[in-house]
């Protein structure tokens, strides 16, 4: 798309100003001359601006206007004193070699140009990158719907549900306690699931108490043969994150840690809020580390999807890391607080 713009605006200009160099030189050849001298090596800079500008690209606004004023007043004054030296090398006087020319050429003339091409330059860039961010973000949306599918969710009637769920934990509770803790649990899980589907960002602290609802179904299930430990900041609580983070990491580590681990299966989860603009959610399970199975397209799929989801959302601005040793498979996220 740049070398479109580039060359179809340079032809455009030049067409659009060989009339006028034609009046100011007195034919065509030398306006052609002209054209070839000034747009040309025009042509040439911008190409140079553009590496620059690459180069040394920065969200900061009054260092871009610093870099934008220098370069383009650089490459005015080296365009400049190349026309002086072809007046001294060839045999040509003509306007665009008088010295009287000099403050016009630098000051108003070329860097005029060469700012214009500078703004219209970042404009479309910056066109572009919008784009691409709300394109980044439809596709990180997409994500989480994909990713809201490997939640448990109930596809009936909600308060149907909750009054069933409330039936069964009023009758069974007083027969066997841990039965109705399992149903609260699951209850409050659904509600969470529910309620949030459509969010992309929720507190921290409302899907942490939803994972520990989770596990304590999960603990239900296995018995003594899991255990788990979930601590949180409380200055973490309230920290918007991207909907469904915690589940995958959590699921992840029963999955596969029943797989791998001596019996019981251990649990920790621990999210903490470095500082102020630092979040970090640590997950850890006892057992060996798998790696995807190529084939199995099912193999860490949740995981995949969190780590797809976090390239799109925080792009180059979070970490994801997996240690796996003494019998301990652990995942560190690091995620900058908005």
């Amino acid at each position: 798309m740049f070398w479109r713009f580039q060359l179809a605006g340079w032809v455009t200009f030049v067409v659009v100003t060989l009339p006028l160099k034609i009046d100011i030189m007195g034919s065509v050849s030398a306006a052609l001359f002209l054209s070839v001298t000034r747009d040309g090596t025009s042509f040439l800079l911008t190409l140079a601006l553009r590496a620059l500008y690459r180069a040394y690209w920065s969200d900061k606004g009054g260092q871009m206007a610093v870099l934008i004023i220098g370069a383009c007043t650089g490459a005015g004054m080296l365009q400049n004193g190349l026309f002086f030296l072809l007046r001294e090398i060839l045999p040509l006087d003509s306007e665009i070699f008088r010295y009287r020319s000099l403050a016009f050429s630098v000051f108003y003339e070329r860097v005029g140009l060469l700012y214009s091409w500078s703004f219209l330059y970042f404009g479309m860039r910056q066109a572009l990158q919008s784009k691409q961010h709300q394109l980044e973000l439809a596709l990180a949306k997409s994500a989480r719907q994909g990713a809201e599918i490997q939640m448990l969710r109930a596809q009936m009637n909600p308060h149907f549900l909750f009054n069933a769920l409330n039936s069964i934990q009023t009758n069974v509770e007083n027969v066997n306690p841990n039965l109705g803790r399992m149903v609260q649990s699951l209850s409050d899980f659904l509600r969470f699931s529910l309620d949030h589907s459509d969010r992309d960002f929720l507190p921290l602290g409302r899907e942490f108490d939803a994972m520990c609802d989770y596990l304590a179904v999960e603990k239900s299930r296995f018995g003594d043969t899991m255990e788990f430990h979930c601590e949180i900041d409380e200055l973490a609580r309230g920290v918007l994150v991207p909907g469904i983070i915690l589940q995958p990491l959590v699921e992840n580590a029963v999955k596969y840690g029943r797989d791998t681990s001596e019996l019981p299966l251990r649990i920790r989860v621990q999210t903490v809020r470095v500082d102020a603009s630092t979040l970090q959610i640590i997950v850890s399970n006892s057992g060996e580390w798998q790696e995807p199975a190529s084939r199995d397209k099912e193999s860490h799929l949740g995981l995949q999807n969190l780590r797809r989801r976090l390239v799109l959302i925080y792009p180059d601005k979070h970490q994801l890391d997996i240690v796996h040793r003494d019998g301990w498979v652990t995942i560190t996220i690091c995620l900058p607080i908005l």
